[in-house]
This record gives C-alpha cells, structure tokens and sequence, in this order.
C-alpha cells in the first residue's frame, strides 16, 4: 500500500495528485458517490417524469414533433445509439440526458410547475451562501424560480462531477477559508455545497417531492 510507484501506473499522478497521493482519500470519495448514486437516479427519474406530465398536457407526443433544435439532436443521437429502430415515447424520454431535461424545464418555463423549493434554505449546505442577491443596490430575496435554476444548476454539476469519478469531496482555500467547489452562479451570486452537506442537499430536494422516498434511497 505504501507503493506509489504501483498507483501512478493504475491511477495516474495527477488523479493520486488531487487526493494530496492519498489512496485512501479517493476511494473516500468513490464510496460517497457510490451512497449517493440511488439519490441522484432518484431526482433524475422524478425531474424527467414531471417534465414529460406537463409537456404532454399540449402534446402527447412532444418530442417526436418537438422543433426544438436541442431536441431533434438528442432525439438523433438516441436514434443513431438505437440503429434507427422504431422507438416509443417512453424510450426517448427514458434517454435524454439530464442536461437536457434540465434545458427543457428552464425553456419551458416549468420551474414553478415541478418544484416548490419555498423551505429550502441555502445556508444549510454552505457558510457563506445565502438566500437572496442585490439588484440595483436593492436586496432582494431568491424566488422559487432562481432556487430551481440554483438547485437544477448544482444537482447537473455534482451528477457530472460524480459519474466521471471527479473528486467532489475537495475544496479551495482562500485566506486560510474553505470553499466548496460545487458551486453555480445566478444574479452575481455564488451558491455551493460543501462536500459534507452533499447527502444533505440531495435528502432536502428529495422531501420536497415526497419524503417517504428516502426510505429506499
């Protein structure tokens, strides 16, 4: 174990290098994204559900005469991965990625219409977020709609971040403080997740749909 040698070859330097060369930190960090994956797959499946209720209340079948440009690719992407076969609704949507679901929210303008985020409370997941920004000089509180964009904006990030192995346990120092590196910007204003509120987070976002689910996550 005490080998670098061995894990430069397996794992690279500049992946140990991240860990401070700290095996132990990365597998840290795998076996968190192992605990959360089941929580992340969960708000997917539920963002990507209510989505296709309310687009399918104009149109039962939006995506196939959808003329979004964004969708016709994903659609042709999901076609070129199926070698063309004939493919159900359920298929393509069961498919779409969740950069693209998230588009489609925001596009749609549905944020207010799939998630009410009126009890969530950014200072829960980082020291120095907070719940409102300035406009013009004027303090203003988030709305719901800038807490989903917030909330949509992390949960994409830390998803990416996770299924590609990226270490999201770390974060940068500035002035002898700890910021998290999971973080997105909206009305000049940083919001994180520190990455021992990331559980957290994800169990406050999964209650606002039905807190039972937690049971089996």
């Amino acid at each position: 174990m005490n080998n670098l040698i061995d894990f430069d070859i397996l794992f690279s330097q500049i992946l140990l290098s991240s860990y401070n060369n700290n095996i132990i930190k990365h597998y840290d960090n795998l076996k968190l994204i192992g605990k959360i994956t089941p929580k992340i797959a969960t708000l997917e499946i539920i963002l990507r559900n209510k989505l296709d209720s309310k687009l399918t209340e104009k149109d039962n079948d939006w995506i196939k005469n959808s003329k979004d440009e964004k969708i016709k690719e994903a659609r042709e992407k999901i076609e070129d991965k199926g070698k063309n076969r004939v493919l159900s609704h359920h298929q393509y949507l069961s498919r779409m990625s969740l950069g693209t679901i998230i588009y489609l929210i925001k596009e749609n303008r549905l944020q207010n219409s799939i998630m009410n985020l009126k009890d969530i409370n950014f200072r829960n997941y980082g020291e120095y977020n907070r719940n409102f920004f300035f406009e013009n000089g004027i303090k203003l509180r988030f709305r719901n709609t800038h807490k989903v964009d917030i909330v949509l904006s992390l949960l994409q990030n830390l998803r990416n971040r996770g299924y590609h192995w990226e270490n999201i346990l770390k974060t940068t120092e500035k002035n002898t403080k700890h910021y998290p590196r999971l973080t997105t910007k909206i009305e000049n204003t940083y919001i994180g997740i520190n990455p021992q509120k990331i559980e957290t987070f994800l169990n406050d976002l999964i209650k606002t749909f039905d807190e039972r689910i937690l049971e089996y996550c």
